[in-house]
C-alpha cells in the first residue's frame, strides 16, 4: 500500500512526519540506516548452523579473539521470507502480473524460503478492476482467497502462506489508523472464512483491526507503522502487537523506517518483547532489485527467521521467540552472547543472564555499496525510552539508547566480537547501515534483540 504513497517522499516528506532523527546518548545519530542490492536470500540459506562452528576472528578493536566460540545450544538455521507480500486479483493495486504462481517462482529465484502473501481486507482489495471503494463491498470478504492455491505452490524447499493486510482508512482528513498484517499462527485451526471490518472510513481504528486479527489467531505485525503519508501509519491506539515491520522496502531504508526501530526499541525498554520484522511491500513481482522508491522488488528486504526447519508452523515460533533479522543484504544480522570463557548462553530472542554475560559475537554481510557502511552495537537500559507515542499522530519516542561500538565495514562477510558488562533488563541489538537515514538507501542489516535477566 506504501507504494501509491512514496511520490510524498520525492518532494521533502522524507521524514514520516518531520520527526527529527534519533540521538544515542553519545549525542550521535541512533538510527542507522539503509537497504541493499542483492538477492534477498542470498548465498546461504541457512547462516549458521546449530554448532556455530566458525572459529573466533577478531574482537572489536581487531585483537586475536582467542579461543574458538562454544557451540550453539540450539538447532535450526536462518530461513529468508517475505512477510509483506501482494498479489493480483486480491489487492487491487498490483497491476496484472503478480499472480500466486508468478510470485512464488520469483521468490524460488531469489532464494527465499517463505512467503506469506498479505493482500488488503476485503474493502480495499475485493474488486482487483478499480480502487473506487463500493460501499456494497465493504466489511463482505473473502480475505484469504489464495488459501488453496498457496498449499498447492508450496513444496520441499518453500512455503507460500495466504494472509492479509487488514486496512482501515481515514482520508478526509487524512489521519493515521493502520495497516495491520496478519499471518495465520496455525493453518489448521484458522478460520480461512473469517471476514474483518475495516469500514466505513474513519470509524475503525488501528486497534480495533489490531484486536481483530489477534482474535482471529494471527501473528499480527504493524506495518510501516511511520507512514510515510497519515492515512497508512498507526493510530498507537493498541500496543498488543506480536511485531513491528521496522523495514519496509518501500523508498529502500529511510527515516520511517528508522522511527519504526526507534519504537521497537522503545517496546523493549519499556519491557514488552516485539519481535522485528521487515517486509518487500511488493506489489509488481517482476521488478528487479533494488527497485525504485514506489516499487520495491520481491524480497528487498527479507525478514530472516531462525528455526529448527522449513515448516510454517515452526517458522511462527521463531517469529514468536523474536529470533529475527531483517536485511537486503543477503544475510541475516545475527547476535550470540558468552561467558568470559566463551561458552554460549543465548542468540536474537533469547534472556541470557546478565551476571555472566561477557562477550558478544555479531555476524552478518555487508552489501557492496558506494556509501560507506558502519556496523553499530546499541545497549537499551530498561526504561530508557520516553515513550512519546500518542493516539492518532506520528511521533516517535525518544530513546536513550547507547552505541557500545561503531566501527566501519567493507563489503563482505563480517564477524566481529566485543566485550560487553549488561545489568539486567539490558536490551542488545546491532545494524549495518550508513550513517544517516535518508531516501533510497539499500544496503542495510538490523538484528533481533537479546535481552538480560
Amino acid at each position: 500500500m506504501r507504494r501509491a504513497l512514496l511520490a510524498l517522499l520525492l518532494v521533502g516528506c522524507d521524514d514520516g512526519g518531520g520527526a527529527t532523527p534519533r540521538v544515542d546518548a553519545a549525542g550521535r545519530d541512533a538510527a542507522g540506516s539503509d537497504a541493499a542490492g542483492s538477492d534477498a536470500a542470498g548465498r546461504d540459506a541457512g547462516r549458521s548452523d546449530a554448532a556455530g562452528r566458525d572459529a573466533a576472528r577478531s574482537d572489536a578493536g581487531g585483537r586475536d579473539a582467542g579461543p574458538a566460540w562454544g557451540p550453539r545450544g540450539i538447532d535450526g538455521q536462518w530461513w529468508p521470507g517475505d512477510l509483506h507480500v501482494h498479489a493480483t486479483g486480491a489487492s487491487n493495486d498490483t497491476g496484472g502480473d503478480s499472480s500466486p504462481e508468478a510470485i512464488a517462482a520469483k521468490a524460488r529465484a531469489r532464494g527465499l524460503s517463505w512467503v506469506v502473501l498479505t493482500d488488503h481486507s476485503n474493502s480495499t482489495g475485493s474488486d482487483p478492476s478499480t480502487r473506487d471503494e463500493d460501499p456494497a463491498l465493504f466489511n463482505m470478504g473473502p480475505e484469504f482467497p489464495y488459501w488453496d492455491r498457496v498449499a498447492e505452490l508450496s513444496g520441499p524447499g518453500f512455503v507460500m502462506v495466504d494472509g492479509n493486510e487488514i486496512s482501515p482508512v481515514e482520508d478526509d482528513p487524512p489521519a493515521p489508523r493502520g495497516h495491520i498484517g496478519c499471518a495465520p499462527r496455525d493453518r489448521a485451526t484458522f478460520d480461512r472464512d473469517v471476514v474483518f471490518v475495516d469500514r466505513p472510513k474513519g470509524e475503525v481504528t488501528g486497534g480495533e483491526v489490531l484486536a481483530q486479527a489477534l482474535g482471529a489467531g494471527c501473528f499480527a505485525t504493524v506495518n510501516h507503522p511511520f507512514g510515510p503519508a497519515q492515512w497508512i501509519a498507526y493510530d498507537w491506539t493498541a500496543r498488543d502487537y506480536d511485531a513491528i515491520e521496522v523495514f519496509n522496502g518501500g523508498a529502500g531504508y529511510d527515516r520511517t523506517d528508522a522511527n519504526a526501530l526507534v519504537a521497537w526499541a522503545c517496546d523493549h525498554a519499556l519491557g514488552k518483547r516485539t519481535t522485528l520484522v521487515g517486509g518487500s511491500d511488493n506489489h509488481r513481482v517482476n521488478i528487479e532489485p533494488p527497485g525504485t522508491a514506489l516499487d520495491p522488488p520481491l524480497g528487498h528486504p527479507a525478514t530472516w527467521i531462525f528455526a529448527p526447519r522449513l515448516d510454517w508452523e515452526v517458522l511462527v515460533g521463531g517469529l514468536t521467540a523474536g529470533r529475527t533479522s531483517a536485511s537486503d543484504t543477503g544475510a541475516p544480522l545475527e547476535l550470540d552472547v558468552y561467558d568470559a570463557q566463551r561458552a554460549w548462553l543465548g542468540m536474537t530472542g533469547d534472556a541470557v543472564p546478565a551476571a555472566r554475560a561477557a562477550w558478544l559475537r555479531v555476524r552478518g554481510r555487508a552489501a557492496d555499496e558506494a556509501q560507506p557502511r558502519l556496523l553499530r552495537v546499541y545497549r537499551v537500559p530498561a526504561g530508557a525510552c520516553a515513550d512519546r507515542r500518542t493516539v492518532g499522530e506520528m511521533t516517535p519516542p525518544d530513546v536513550a539508547w547507547q552505541v557500545l561500538a561503531e566501527q566501519p565495514v567493507e563489503a563482505g562477510d563480517l564477524d566481529v566480537a566485543l566485550e560487553v558488562t549488561l545489568t539486567a533488563g539490558d536490551t542488545l541489538f546491532a545494524t549495518v547501515a550508513p550513517a544517516d537515514a535518508v531516501l533510497l538507501h539499500y544496503g542495510v542489516a538490523l538484528s533481533g534483540a537479546v535481552t538480560a535477566e
